[in-house]
């Protein structure tokens, strides 16, 4: 026997599940704002001349610029399993991780697999599975896979690291929003919400379907129909919910926020599921964190409200651009069978603030 053999042979094994043991999945198992801003407090800065983009500025991926026509784009992401099916979950992933890079308008090239997987409790083939999934959506999105890294774990973790390219004059970036833009989501919201009533075995037929299907959409479409409106900035809407992103973007831009609840394109039974209790607990971590730039008016409804917190994971685009472009854009969007709506509007007030209306 060896060693491997012996390690395996002291653990019990586990439901086949993959999300029977895991905390927190998706993007929701990420660190809480607050949290993460502590431990990331007093860092060094790094003084790197063609460096565009910093660790204080909070944006979705890294860029370094390699000449006046090139710039390279790096980010990273991983997390633990959503749904339990191994190809699906390793999709979602993927997914969630490319969409960084074109939250900053660039092209994927390549990724480096970063896989987390306890040997002892599943067979090898679901690690394979997993693993597949990822590299169809690689393929898909015009991307190869040219190694990684793996170590043994308690959960399985997957992710990527994701290398991508860009004309340094056409970043986007979360900080160019103009007084008086308009907001455009490409996805809907509520992921968080249905995940946890999936994981519950309460998310079934269409409404699942309907989800997946979101899930694991690259963003590489809608990113390619924006482009021609000029959006001013864009992020993409994950682990710290809608609230969490739109502050971000009006931090960094120097502006408030107004969102439109009814107007927010919500998944099918995610108000409804939000009412019986299914809020995630990163939703409670996001509001929490956000409590003190969010405002919240008296017309709209705490399901509404929970939603708005909810962590998304392999959430869409958010771009801000002038409001005839925007509606143009949603035109365009819907035409191409996307989800596209306006959800708000950028305005002078406190930068970061974020105001939540009904309508």
């Amino acid at each position: 026997m060896n060693n491997q053999d012996e390690i395996c042979s002291t653990t019990p094994p586990h439901e086949m599940k993959l999300t029977a043991h895991v905390k927190a999945g998706g993007c929701a198992a990420k660190i809480s704002p607050s949290q993460l801003a502590e431990i990331v407090r007093g860092l060094p800065e790094f003084d790197v001349p063609n460096l565009l983009t910093t660790i204080q500025s909070f944006e979705d991926a890294a860029v370094y610029k390699i000449s006046e026509e090139l710039a390279l784009v790096q980010t990273i992401d991983f997390f633990p399993p959503v749904v339990d099916d191994p190809y699906l979950f390793g999709r979602i992933a993927a997914v969630n991780a490319i969409s960084d890079i074109y939250a900053m308008g660039a092209k994927p090239i390549m990724a480096l697999g970063v896989l987390c997987f306890p040997v002892c409790d599943y067979p090898l083939s679901v690690a394979q599975k997993i693993l597949q999934g990822g590299a169809d959506a690689l393929k898909e999105a015009g991307a190869a896979l040219v190694g990684g890294h793996s170590i043994q774990s308690a959960e399985p973790i997957y992710g990527l690291a994701v290398s991508g390219l860009i004309h340094p004059q056409q970043i986007l970036t979360n900080g160019g929003a103009k007084s008086g833009d308009a907001l455009v989501l490409t996805k809907r919201i509520g992921s968080g919400a249905l995940l946890l009533a999936h994981k519950a075995e309460l998310l079934v037929g269409a409404s699942l379907q309907t989800l997946l299907c979101s899930l694991t959409l690259l963003n590489k479409s809608a990113l390619e129909i924006a482009i021609p409106f000029k959006p001013h900035a864009a992020t993409d809407v994950t682990g710290f919910g809608l609230i969490g992103h739109v502050h971000e973007m009006s931090k960094a831009s120097g502006l408030k926020c107004v969102l439109h609840a009814q107007n927010v394109p919500f998944f099918p039974e995610a108000l409804s599921y939000a009412e019986q209790g299914f809020v995630p607990a990163g939703a409670y971590a996001n509001r929490n964190a956000y409590e003190s730039i969010a405002y919240i008016n008296d017309d709209v409804s705490l399901s509404y409200a929970d939603l708005m917190f909810d962590p998304q994971t392999s959430g869409g685009l958010l771009l801000a651009l002038e409001p005839p472009k925007a509606a143009d854009l949603v035109k365009a969007l819907i035409e191409t069978g996307l989800v596209g709506a306006i959800i708000g509007e950028m305005i002078d007030g406190n930068a970061g603030h974020v105001e939540v209306q009904a309508r």
